[in-house]
């Protein structure tokens, strides 16, 4: 039932990304999201209460990645520095490699300050608590000690990786190019150890 559950909102989700994308936020409505998944809208409202949910939720899950990450791996060993390295690096190709979603996460940054209120403070939550799971793997992957070091680092990359989203969304950036992503990869797995060092002294 649970994984029923999952595989539901999993569709749900990828719907949602998908008629957000061709229709737009204010066009899109709940009965072609649940059409475009094969469910009910009742089915929707089981799990959200509304569109500004709904579509927060279908950005946030597929451009950010960081809560799919962990330091251990499914025995609850930790993993090591090495292997923590390549998820963070496979990840974050992947999700350089999202094309729909980098245009919707610029929507709903600009979405999110404008509208403010509580999707805003959500956001900005969440935000914060992306940059933390960032700095934490930062300590595992390159053994950064110090908190506010890590964090500040975290902050580095996330930004860089919105900044990427910003440029593919208005075309200075060419999202096939797989050497750019080689490059912002290799730059941070190469700075960040150098930066340590001259930190450290």
């Amino acid at each position: 039932m649970q994984e029923e559950l999952i595989d539901k909102k999993k569709q749900l989700l990828d719907a949602a990304l998908h008629v957000f994308a061709t229709q737009g936020f204010e066009k899109a409505s709940m009965r072609e999201i649940a059409a475009n998944a094969g469910l009910t809208t009742g089915a929707i409202y089981y799990h959200y209460k509304n569109k500004d949910d709904l579509y927060y939720d279908a950005v946030k899950e597929s451009a950010y990645f960081v809560h799919k990450l962990s330091e251990k791996d499914k025995d609850s060993k930790v993993k090591s520095n090495q292997e923590i390295f390549e998820e963070i690096s496979n990840n974050v190709r992947n999700r350089m490699s999202k094309e729909i979603e980098q245009r919707l996460l610029i929507l709903l940054t600009a979405y999110a300050i404008t509208k403010g209120g509580r999707i805003k403070e959500k956001y900005k939550l969440d935000y914060n608590e992306i940059i933390d799971k960032v700095a934490k793997l930062y300590f595992y992957a390159f053994g950064v000690e110090n908190e506010a070091c890590q964090r500040r680092i975290a902050a580095i990359l996330v930004a860089a990786l919105d900044g990427v989203a910003l440029q593919y969304s208005l075309g200075v950036l060419d999202i096939n190019d797989e050497e750019f992503k080689d490059t912002f990869v290799n730059f941070f797995a190469q700075s960040i150890p150098m930066y340590i060092r001259h930190y450290s002294k």
